[in-house]
């Protein structure tokens, strides 16, 4: 659609880009009046791919996003060009462009570009200074585009009522109390007189949020204010759809004719549903019924007593929500309970949790809402007192039992999905269907979790009711920042264990037993001081992390943290019965790193930094260990499948 503002305004958005502010007033008239200017409103398309490249855009206000082949892979903000390559290549367009929120865009096509570049050499010096800081921020990252918050997140009432609750609306209003870097507003905050006039108050809202820097735009009762509603959903970058969940599912429940319209204009990537109940120990069972018609990114669920559950909804809209990603390691599993319970002593909260295999199990456990100490002794009761690691069974579709494992399962993780979890969670499982990672986020969580750590040969694989066969993520993808990076934005941290020095053994292949011998091996303990070979047990779980190491020493952690854990020495990768004691001196390590930086300010980014801290002294004992001057220490790093 053509644009309708005026020239004063054109010219007021051009002189606001970086690289154009600087021209001439008679410069910035000639641009106002050579290019043409269109606006376009939440979800209409500016580019189809495969369409001819023969206009060049720039973003004045707004957002678009790049698709191709349906998946979002960029997001260009104001003064950015979009379709630049192609325009100056020639050819036609090879992505899908639409736009994010409401904007407005610069068109130039190439009579009019030349004719400009020939008497404003500004202007391309612009359109490259503004490629390149895109190609400095997009080309470090991975292919797949990153969850953003935005600059501008808007909240709407949904399901079965329509307003936004009173005490939703008190709590999240706290929640950003004090906080100078987000404004929140509701339509009572604003001019009557604007809330009669969309395009006023559009711009009133650019100006808050250039001002501000940050907007959290609450639509309580949209049928009151129908401006209010179609302005804040049409330019905002996140949409947060907020929705009691109480009682058994009712078709009231159901998206709202808002709550389609909304996910008709956004995409996917951009929204939230946060399904709200009076009490914590209220049920979140059935979530899946809600979900059902919402094509969201996250749901969170939030309780309206409960403070840290607002604090966990601010930290998602701020993009500040902290991830915690565990990786595989079988028993050294219990070293990841030691550093969360030593860094949930000091205050420290995780917003979204996952992991593989163990890393799968304790997330699980910490989604439930259990202590580490409870997990623990969880560990224990499973892998100690039921023995589900030590049940051989005929090898004709695994070494051991799975029966005991399962049965273990279902009693302690219960029965309830993945979708009920009070904090959002995933488990990593590899996919011989597809030859590829699966990232698990919905079903039965224990479910979920045997799938996650269906370790191949030891463990029958985990059959889907849709006939794939999933097995142990450890194998391609065992400490999985990326599947954590492509569902939240903020920063992650990361529980990884080191190998230690190569792992050699003194037995000799000529010696390997045979078929009598090895059964034999089986019915008796092996002798004191005999050369032991490599079972078949030990080379699974060391072939099962070959690949994860290659793959970690490849990733950037860029403003996550990495904690590389020490592990006892001699520690085997099943040695559960080791497991309390690598508890214990885990959490002592840890507690001691953190009380020496305790006196740090309370803010979230001392608090990053402050585990930035403990991760270089992890690093820095690791080095000390493995030093051949180096005296052994109670808890040396080993290779995790020694």
């Amino acid at each position: 659609m053509k644009s309708e503002m005026s020239r004063a305004e054109l010219i007021g958005l051009l002189r606001d880009i970086d690289g154009f502010g600087a021209l001439a007033s008679d410069v910035l008239d000639q641009m106002a009046s050579t290019a043409d200017y269109r606006d376009f409103t939440r979800g209409d398309i500016l580019i189809k791919e495969g369409d001819a490249a023969d206009t060049l855009f720039i973003v004045l206000r707004g957002r678009f996003t790049v698709l191709l082949g349906g998946r979002a892979i960029a997001e260009i903000t104001k003064g950015e060009p979009i379709g630049e390559l192609a325009f100056f290549a020639g050819g036609t367009r090879t992505a899908t462009v639409l736009a994010a929120r409401d904007s407005a865009v610069m068109c130039l096509s190439r009579a009019s570009y030349d004719a400009l570049a020939s008497h404003t050499p500004a202007l391309a010096n612009g359109i490259l200074a503004a490629v390149s800081r895109r190609l400095a921020r997009t080309v470090p990252a991975t292919p797949h585009l990153r969850p953003a918050s935005g600059h501008v997140c808007a909240m709407f009432p949904g399901g079965a009522n329509d307003l936004v609750d009173p005490a939703f609306v008190a709590g999240i209003r706290a929640a950003f109390n004090g906080e100078t870097r987000w404004k929140v507003i509701e339509a009572e905050d604003c001019n009557p007189a604007l809330l009669q006039n969309p395009r006023a108050l559009a711009a009133w809202l650019d100006a808050q949020e250039a001002e501000c820097g940050n907007l959290l735009l609450i639509c309580a009762n949209p049928k009151a204010q129908p401006v209010w509603q179609k302005v804040t959903a049409n330019n905002s970058d996140t949409i947060m759809i907020v929705a009691p969940k109480e009682g058994a599912f009712t078709p009231a429940d159901g998206p709202t004719q808002l709550e389609r319209a909304i996910y008709a204009a956004a995409l996917p990537g951009h929204l939230h549903v946060i399904l709200h109940r009076p009490k914590t120990s209220d049920s979140t069972s059935q979530t899946r019924a809600w979900l059902d018609g919402r094509p969201v990114r996250l749901h969170h669920h939030l309780a309206l007593e409960s403070e840290a559950d607002f604090a966990r909804i601010a930290r998602f809209v701020r993009g500040e929500a902290i991830g915690l990603v565990l990786c595989g390691g079988g028993s050294y599993g219990t070293a990841h309970l030691a550093v969360i319970k030593s860094l949930q002593e000091q205050g420290y909260e995780f917003d979204f949790v996952g992991g593989t295999s163990v890393g799968a199990a304790m997330a699980g456990a910490l989604a439930l809402g259990l202590a580490p100490d409870q997990i623990m002794e969880q560990c224990e009761e499973i892998f100690l007192r039921s023995k589900a690691m030590s049940r051989l069974t005929v090898p004709r579709f695994s070494l051991l039992d799975h029966s005991v494992l399962d049965a273990s399962f279902r009693q302690h993780y219960g029965l309830g999905d993945v979708e009920d979890l009070h904090l959002n969670f995933f488990a990593v499982s590899t996919n011989l269907t597809h030859n590829d990672v699966t990232v698990i986020r919905e079903g039965p969580l224990w479910q979920a979790i045997r799938a996650s750590s269906a370790i191949p040969g030891i463990f029958p694989p985990f059959l889907r009711e849709n006939g794939e066969v999933l097995i142990d993520g450890g194998l391609i993808d065992n400490v999985p920042i990326d599947a954590m990076r492509a569902l939240k934005a903020g920063s992650n941290v990361v529980l990884n264990f080191l190998p230690g020095k190569p792992w050699t053994v003194r037995a000799r292949y000529e010696d390997f037993p045979g078929r009598a011998q090895a059964l034999a091996s089986l019915l008796r303990k092996p002798k004191k001081g005999v050369a032991l070979h490599p079972t078949a047990f030990t080379v699974l779980a060391r072939a099962m992390v070959v690949n994860a190491r290659k793959l970690l020493r490849q990733i950037d952690v860029g403003n996550d943290i990495l904690l590389n854990i020490s592990v006892l020495p001699g520690m085997s990768f099943m040695d559960w019965k080791r497991g309390r004691e690598l508890f214990n001196v885990t959490y002592d390590q840890v507690s001691g790193m953190l009380e020496e930086t305790a006196h740090a300010p309370d803010t979230h980014t001392a608090r990053l930094d402050r585990l930035r801290g403990v991760s270089a002294a992890l690093d820095e004992m690791v080095k000390d260990e493995l030093a051949p001057a180096a005296q052994p220490r109670r808890s040396t790093i080993t290779d995790p499948t020694e």
